[in-house]
């Protein structure tokens, strides 16, 4: 993962997993070189590039919301995704992996 370069992380959440718990970890408990914003009383946070204060390395419910609609799963967000992610205006790897 290139979290300079173009890739992003999507974060498929599967309900009753864990997931909202995890995924509240990746935006608020990570040590990285520019750590996600999050305003107090706020569910969604900012996660920008090392450098950056536009594009976004995470697409996940806490930090773009619910962009694919309430649990979206593998076949919804691959379709969804790459649009998602140019009406944010992220210049994301286009390239599911």
């Amino acid at each position: 993962f290139d979290m300079r370069g173009r890739d992003v992380i999507v974060f498929l959440h599967i309900q009753k997993t864990g997931g909202t718990t995890f995924g509240r970890h990746l935006v608020r408990n990570i040590r990285l070189e520019q750590p996600c914003y999050c305003r107090a009383g706020q569910k969604k946070c900012s996660c920008h590039r090392p450098g950056g204060d536009k594009d976004t390395w995470l697409f996940s419910r806490f930090s773009t919301g619910w962009s694919c609609g309430l649990h979206a799963d593998w076949t919804e967000l691959t379709s969804c995704v790459p649009a998602a992610m140019e009406r944010r205006g992220c210049a994301g790897n286009r390239t599911l992996r």
